[in-house]
């Protein structure tokens, strides 16, 4: 949990928003209404009996720490879930509870720059005087008293997108300070405003430290409020936070071949009417580098989730190592990295890459892990200042670092160039050498059939083609290739001849698919005065993946 809470700690300190809102703004505040409200006493029985200058003090310290509750939590919360950064961390040792507990551990902690801030303002400013009891027990009082405001954000995080977080956290900023009472002396307040007041938890929160300031105790009143708004709060965060329902019992344990890493047994998941998995049986064997292959839509995104554990399948099993999905990526045995999935904002590629690193007992040699990634010279950049192509990079670093049996990577070189594709590629090679297991998908049909010794190629949610990329190629008709450049014009002749399966022409130069090049060729014998540049090659599988992948009708 330490771990995680420095890279909370660091994200949050370096937003400018942070700095300006939790501390510049209350004591800008408070510099203001003191001096608006000039060093007056209010002694009414029913107020603190306070100097203007000490209740506006309390009051804007509440007002920072609350801004600091909110902003580290509610935002941020948001952006990690609507960018699958929680989703990643889901499929590694971490533990949710101990994200949880950084996130309320971070809140507490960037609430006291703002509450010190404020109090060292007040005495340069004004000279308020108080004992060093006092102090203490204020500062303790109003730290602990924004935890309705971090419970406020967990919930707020869980349950709406970053923009939408950010402008409920920026209202409920204002609005529980103007209803709180927080920006005038609360001797001022109307008897209908200090009703209202005191039912919020931004004024009982100042309430605390207004008691203590004028010599007395927190009242139980105040004390119940902010225990109740804690209370519903962290009960709205928890039900926000809930994992999606896993099954009563896990499915039981199963003889498994030893050398067998990834098997899927009728796999199948629907979503309402659409069927985008449909009885799935793979089987992936150690030491494998399998490519699984398919058009948008197919279901490879939503079969890796469902390997994962991230989903759960609507009928059918997964397991990996023979144990559930779950128990294989919390023991560090499987390293992911997902579609699209944004890193955590804020923090640097060093700091994250140091944090991984302490999440497994066996981590790859740091020097090693960043000479197979290509992310030498990244440590010191943010993660959100990377490009997609970096990123990418920094991924694949993260689903590496744990020398995991089994790699599974969703489009692990989308957004890369040329050049960082081969370093990915070479990584790769790297890493599998010890006998790794990988499971990737690609768009680049040439990467699968390069650097695979296994394509799986799915359509419509179901596997139509497995085997050798040669065995696919030749499932989906691709067989040999003979090209030549014509002549003349007519190429209407040239699907008559013996083993042509189709024909394609770019200009002068014409492309025969072929079952069988050696008759082809003959049959191109008696043709031999109209074409030229006669080539001879292994048919690709891209055009095995356009055949087998064709639309069709489910029966």
């Amino acid at each position: 949990m330490i771990g995680y809470l420095r890279l909370e700690l660091a994200r949050t300190v370096r937003d400018v928003r942070y700095l300006v809102l939790a501390i510049g703004a209350p004591v800008g505040f408070y510099l203001l209404f003191a001096a608006v409200f000039g060093g007056q006493t209010n002694g009414a029985p029913d107020t603190f009996g306070l100097p203007a200058s000490v209740e506006i003090m309390v009051a804007m310290a509440t007002f920072g720490a609350m801004w600091a509750a909110l902003s580290s939590t509610a935002p941020r919360l948001a952006r990690d879930r609507e960018g699958g950064w929680l989703t990643f961390l889901s499929t590694t040792p971490l533990q949710p509870l101990w994200v949880l507990a950084a996130r309320i551990a971070a809140g507490l902690l960037v609430a006291l720059p703002a509450i010190v801030a404020v109090g060292i303002t007040g005495v340069l400013a004004h000279g308020v005087q108080l004992s060093a009891g006092q102090w203490a027990a204020g500062l303790v009082l109003l730290w602990v008293g924004t935890l309705p405001f971090i419970a406020l954000g967990i919930a707020i995080g869980s349950l709406t997108s970053s923009t939408v977080a950010y402008a409920l956290s920026t209202g409920f900023y204002f609005a529980f300070a103007a209803l709180g009472g927080l920006w005038v002396p609360p001797g001022i307040l109307s008897p209908t405003l200090r009703d209202v007041a005191m039912t919020l938890p931004s004024y009982n929160q100042a309430a605390l430290g207004w008691e203590v300031a004028s010599g007395g105790r927190p009242t139980a009143d105040n004390v119940v409020v902010l225990a109740a708004w804690t209370t519903g709060l962290a009960l709205l965060a928890l039900a926000a936070q809930r994992h999606p329902r896993r099954r009563a019992t896990e499915p039981a344990a199963v003889e498994v071949d030893a050398n067998e890493t990834i098997s899927l047994g009728g796999l199948s998941k629907r979503f309402g009417e659409v069927m985008a998995v449909e009885k799935v049986d793979l089987q992936v064997s150690r030491g494998s580098t399998v490519a699984l292959l398919g058009p948008n839509g197919a279901g490879k995104t939503t079969t890796i989730a469902l390997l994962l554990g991230i989903l759960e399948p609507s009928s059918g099993s997964a397991r990996l190592f023979g144990s559930t999905p779950n128990s294989a990526t919390r023991s560090g045995q499987v390293g992911v990295m997902l579609q699209d999935n944004q890193l955590m904002s804020g923090v640097r590629v060093g700091e994250l890459i140091r944090f991984f690193r302490s999440l497994y007992r066996g981590p790859v040699d740091q020097s090693t892990l960043l000479g197979m990634a290509g992310i030498g010279d990244l440590l010191r950049r943010r993660t959100d200042l990377l490009s997609g192509g970096q990123a990418q990079r920094v991924r694949f670093a993260l689903a590496a670092i744990g020398n995991p049996q089994l790699l599974v990577l969703d489009e692990p070189t989308a957004a890369m160039d040329v050049r960082a594709r081969q370093t990915f590629w070479a990584g790769l090679h790297a890493d599998t050498s010890r006998g790794a297991t990988v499971l990737f998908s690609t768009h680049y049909l040439q990467e699968a059939d390069h650097h695979a010794d296994r394509v799986v190629v799915m359509r419509s949610g179901r596997i139509v083609a497995d085997g050798t990329p040669e065995e696919v190629k030749a499932a989906g008709g691709a067989g040999r290739v003979v090209r030549f450049q014509v002549l003349d014009r007519a190429t209407d002749r040239f699907d008559r001849l013996p083993g042509v399966t189709s024909v394609e022409r770019n200009g002068r130069t014409v492309t025969l698919h072929t079952g069988d090049a050696d008759a082809t060729v003959w049959g191109l014998f008696p043709l031999r005065d109209a074409v030229s540049h006669l080539e001879v090659g292994e048919g690709d599988l891209e055009a095995a993946f356009l055949s087998l992948t064709a639309p069709a009708d489910r029966p």
